[in-house]
């Protein structure tokens, strides 16, 4: 039986960590290969970005991996951290991985753009597999 893989993006809220919560609510570990992803966006400034900003931005993001990780204990992990816009990433990462499913936590701002998230948005607009959008 080919195991189903799933891609988690993270962005660091609680909220989108309730990703993970539902992920093992709803597979078991022998079902699925997870990969969770944190894509940092970085401001630049007359086209060069802050080294200093760089690097705190990689040591947050792969401790907040490593942190996500030990949430799926027991389960089959990969981590991946970049830089870049969120959703042309986890569109990119989902397509590389032949990911089956993308699940995300709906945002809690108001308006429709705002309801399941932007990025959520343009996922759903552009992912060739299944998306899953959780409550909070």
């Amino acid at each position: 039986m080919k195991l189903k893989r799933i891609l988690i993006p993270i962005d660091g809220t609680e909220r989108s960590m309730h990703s993970l919560e539902f992920v093992k609510e709803t597979y078991d570990p022998d079902q699925v290969e997870v990969e969770i992803i944190h894509i940092k966006e970085l401001v630049f400034i007359d086209g060069i970005s802050i080294s200093d900003e760089i690097k705190t931005s990689e040591k947050f993001g792969k401790e907040l991996l490593e942190r996500a990780r030990n949430i799926m204990k027991g389960y089959n992990v990969e981590l991946f951290f970049g830089f870049g816009y969120a959703g042309d990433e986890i569109i990119k990462r989902s397509e590389d991985e032949d990911i089956d499913v993308i699940v995300m936590t709906k945002s809690t701002k108001k308006g429709f753009n705002r309801i399941i998230g932007s990025c959520t948005n343009y996922v759903l607009k552009h992912a060739k597999c299944t998306v899953m959008i959780i409550p909070e």
